[in-house]
């Protein structure tokens, strides 16, 4: 195929995805042979989500922000050996576990049959989180306990179409795309290595605010939130970025480096609450502790620099 035609497709595909219709919900079952996924459905470090979600969406370089008063004693780090979800890709080798859930995110109480790697389980940390990939589907699992080879719990379990969905969850009927406390998938925004390896963050990143920050309510596209503090910054759901003109600090990591230019041209959106400390979210299961000990300095002077996007932009 040539590349004046692969680009009309791409074009018609996105206009399509913009007006509702998604390839893989096509008669037929799927995307066109030409477009057609990996056997898996999904390849981890490919930019999840449909690319008219918010999350996929740049900031304009004249986007209104406005300044945040940052404490001076604010702490800002990176969430990664603990509240943190690993992320497992399931194979047909791998066990066929069966997940019991309570009612939750909009859905009945049930059990879900889906293949995990055996050594797959709930992060550190009382959230237990855990984000398992199934063809097409990101499975968002909290307080994830493995019981045996084929059998665990969840307290909590929300799930999103990779290639259609926007990442978030849907406010009416109620349905939650993923465990976070704005209801969005924990994959939205999360760093993942095999992303970060092969290039830029072409997204807008996750955080996990203060709980001493976060506002109580929420906005944007968030259905729920956990702020409760009312002299607060920021509300879950909203939108920070850094101005397009801010020079990049000196001395930053690569992986600094990247999540940088992420900030000011995709921005990152408040998802939950944290203790005590500002976080980014990254993948539990990869990167290594030098890594991620230099995202964490580098985190210390770039986070300051977040600002409130003003304005709505879809």
């Amino acid at each position: 195929m040539g590349a004046g035609r692969m680009q009309r497709l791409a074009l018609s595909l996105a206009l399509l995805a913009i007006a509702g219709w998604c390839p893989a919900n096509a008669p037929g079952g799927g995307r066109a042979a030409a477009e057609a996924p990996p056997a898996g459905g999904f390849t981890l470090g490919e930019r999840p989500f449909a690319a008219a979600s918010s999350w996929n969406t740049p900031l304009p370089a004249s986007t209104p922000l406005e300044k945040l008063d940052w404490p001076a004693d604010a702490l800002f780090g990176v969430a990664w050996s603990s509240y943190s979800p690993a992320i497992h890709v399931g194979a047909a080798s791998d066990p066929l576990v069966l997940v019991a859930y309570p009612a939750s995110w909009g859905r009945a109480a049930g059990r879900l049959a889906i293949r995990i790697p055996a050594e797959a389980d709930g992060a550190r940390g009382s959230d237990g989180e855990l984000l398992v990939i199934d063809g097409g589907t990101v499975h968002n699992f909290w307080q994830f306990r493995r019981l045996g080879p084929e059998e665990a719990t969840a307290q909590a379990y929300a799930s999103a179409d990779l290639a259609c969905g926007d990442g978030w969850g849907r406010a009416s009927p109620f349905l939650g795309a993923g465990i976070t406390a704005a209801g969005a998938s924990q994959l939205a925004g999360l760093l993942v290595q095999a992303e970060t390896d092969r290039g830029e963050i072409a997204h807008a990143l996750q955080i996990a605010i203060d709980a001493a920050y976060a506002k109580p309510g929420y906005t944007g596209a968030a259905i729920g939130g956990d702020g409760r503090s009312p002299a607060g910054l920021v509300q879950e759901g909203e939108r920070l970025a850094i101005p397009a003109a801010t020079p990049m600090p000196d001395g930053l990591s690569p992986l600094g480096g990247k999540v940088f230019r992420a900030y000011r041209r995709y921005g990152a959106f408040v998802v939950d609450v944290a203790g005590g400390v500002t976080n980014l979210r990254a993948q539990a299961n990869a990167y290594d502790e030098a890594t991620i000990a230099a995202l964490r300095r580098d985190l210390a002077r770039i986070s300051p620099l977040l600002r409130r996007v003003k304005q709505t932009v879809p």
